[in-house]
C-alpha cells in the first residue's frame, strides 16, 4: 500500500477534521507507524481498532483509508490515544500508543510542533499483539441476520444476545440490557 508524505497525510486529515489540533498530529503519527508495522499491501488487508472517539479517530480514518461502514475501522472506546492495526493477509497485528510525555507550559502551537518533531521512539510505543476476529466481524456481506424477539428489529453479524437466566433469544442488546436512548411517548 503506497503512502503519501507525512505532511500530505496530515493536511488531508486536517481538511477532513476541520482544524489542526494535537489530536490530529498524534493520530497521524500513530496511523503511519501502524501502517509501517502492519505493512498491508492493500486497504482490503487492513482492519484498524481505534481506542477513542476523539480527534485521533478522524486522523486514523483518513490516514489509513479504513471506514466504519466498510467494517475496516472499529471503535473500541477505551479513551486511549492508541490503535491496533491488523493485517488480515499476513495474520499480524500491532498496537501503537503513546509514550508518557509532558509538553509542560508549551502553547497549543508549540505542543503540536513538538509532537511532529519527536522521534517515533520518544513519542510512540508499539507491540505485536493478537486480535481474534470472528467471521461475523470481517468486512463483507452480513453473515447472520436475526430479528429481536422483543422489538422485532433486525440484528446483524452476531450482535444479538440471549437471556442468561431463561436462555431465550435472540434479543438486541438494547432490549435485553437497556438502550442509550429513551422513547418519547
Amino acid at each position: 500500500m503506497q503512502t503519501a508524505s507525512f505532511r500530505e497525510v496530515l493536511q488531508r486529515c486536517v481538511d477532513y477534521h476541520g482544524h489542526f489540533c494535537i489530536g490530529q498530529a498524534l493520530g497521524v503519527r500513530i496511523a503511519l507507524k501502524g501502517l509501517e508495522l502492519a505493512a498491508p499491501e492493500s486497504e482490503k488487508d487492513l482492519i484498524v481498532f481505534v481506542e477513542n472517539d476523539r480527534c485521533i479517530a478522524d486522523a486514523v480514518l483518513i490516514a489509513t483509508g479504513t471506514r466504519l461502514g466498510r467494517r475496516t475501522l472499529k471503535l473500541v472506546d477505551y479513551g486511549k490515544m492508541a490503535a491496533t492495526f491488523v493485517n488480515l493477509a499476513k495474520d499480524v497485528a500491532w498496537r501503537v500508543g503513546l509514550q508518557p510525555f509532558e509538553l509542560g507550559d508549551a502553547s497549543k502551537d508549540e505542543a503540536k510542533e513538538r509532537v511532529l518533531a519527536m522521534s517515533d521512539q520518544e513519542l510512540l510505543t508499539w507491540k505485536k499483539v493478537r486480535v481474534r476476529l470472528r467471521e461475523e466481524e470481517l468486512p463483507g456481506k452480513p453473515k447472520r441476520i436475526v430479528n429481536c424477539i422483543r422489538c422485532g428489529e433486525k440484528v446483524f453479524d452476531g450482535k444479538d444476545v440471549s437471556d442468561d437466566a431463561g436462555g431465550t433469544g435472540p434479543f438486541c442488546v438494547s432490549c435485553l440490557h437497556g438502550a442509550y436512548y429513551e422513547p418519547e411517548v
